[in-house]
């Protein structure tokens, strides 16, 4: 279980950053991936043998260690040209590297986030896949944890996709737990913390701004 402040190195953050809203800037990191089984997977031209040696070592390094200078390389690469048993792994690699680019956006923020109502959600971080998001850092949290961030932040549940990093592998609806719907959130993000005390102490758990906690400012109605 992460600590109740998680650690990050700022300078890594700032390269991230920088890297990857240039990547993005030059188009190559937006596009939709095709299924492994679709036209466009089986169309997908192979990778030249340098490239492919530079996705296998970015997949051996931790996310801390890898060369900022090859990243918007590493995100342009197809994912229908990989080898499969390599697939997932590229998959799950990018959405840690576009997640850790969230967050070090929403750092620059501040402690107190002003979303429109109707926010855009970071594409590029998101996952349909449970098992991705579990690869790239997220985990698994429940409803009245949710609830309680959102409590205690005043964030709707829109503005935690928004701001921060929580995901839904369901249709937003019936909240009771067991009608189908996952949350997850990236151990890095400074919610986490608040979930981890609330697993600790449960709604006891007041002290969390004291640790440089982050909400959302009402909306004017």
């Amino acid at each position: 279980m992460p600590a109740d402040s998680p650690k990050s190195d700022p300078m890594l953050e700032m390269i991230l950053t920088v890297i990857l809203i240039l990547a993005s800037a030059a188009g190559r990191c937006g596009e939709a991936t095709p299924s492994p089984g679709s036209d466009a997977a089986a169309a997908a031209p192979a990778l030249d043998q340098d490239t492919l040696a530079m996705v296998k070592a970015f997949l051996r390094l931790p996310t801390d260690q890898i060369p900022a200078a090859h990243i918007p390389k590493f995100l342009a690469v197809d994912p229908a040209a990989l080898p499969e048993m390599l697939r997932q792994r590229f998959l799950a690699k990018r959405l840690e590297l576009f997640t850790l680019k969230q967050l070090a956006d929403g750092k620059k923020k501040g402690s107190v986030r002003m979303p429109e109502a109707d926010c855009a959600v970071p594409r590029d971080a998101q996952s349909k896949s449970a098992g991705l998001l579990g690869m790239a850092g997220y985990e698994e949290i429940k409803e009245l944890e949710e609830d309680y961030v959102m409590e205690q932040t005043r964030c709707t549940e829109h503005d935690l996709m928004c701001e921060f990093t929580l995901q839904i592998l369901a249709p937003p609806g019936d909240k009771k737990e067991g009608q189908g719907r996952r949350l997850f959130l990236h151990q890095d993000d400074p919610l986490f913390a608040m979930v981890t005390l609330y697993r600790r102490h449960g709604r006891a758990s007041t002290h969390f701004f004291g640790l440089g906690g982050v909400s959302c400012a009402p909306r004017l109605k």
